[in-house]
């Protein structure tokens, strides 16, 4: 079973969180989705989730686990994600890397809206409630 991160980037805002949703390429399955990754071989699922949130977005923070894991079967076999928010500052911007085309910072209500995956969706609700 392979390890992964999954990490919801989120920020103080003018009216309240501000959630980071990254945006896949259609070569990549497109759509809006936290930062993702598997872990690299004798990598803890922590240090997977701050090393793929730099990757993907150039953005360091707090780190907290959400301790909520999920399991699942991919195309690649069976997979066990471990979920993280990232607090980041107020006005931090992402530097994306070529796995994504674009960004935005939605508010809590239209990042709900934008993620249609139940673990994803679950995952949200505790970095929300973390943060």
């Amino acid at each position: 079973m392979r390890v992964k991160a999954l990490v919801w980037i989120v920020r103080p805002g003018p009216s309240g969180p501000q959630v980071l949703l990254l945006e896949r390429p259609e070569r990549r399955a497109g759509g809006e989705h936290p930062v993702t990754g598997k872990a690299e071989p004798e990598e803890s699922p922590a240090a997977a989730a701050e090393r793929e949130a730099f990757e993907e977005t150039g953005l360091r923070g707090e780190l907290v686990d959400l301790r909520y894991t999920h399991r699942y079967r991919g195309r690649r076999g069976e997979f066990e994600e471990h979920a993280y928010l990232l607090r980041v500052p107020a006005g931090a911007t992402p530097v994306l890397s070529d796995e994504h085309s674009g960004y935005r910072w939605a508010s809590e209500e239209a990042a709900r809206a934008a993620i249609g995956w139940h673990a994803h969706a679950r995952a949200l609700d505790l970095a929300l409630k973390g943060f």
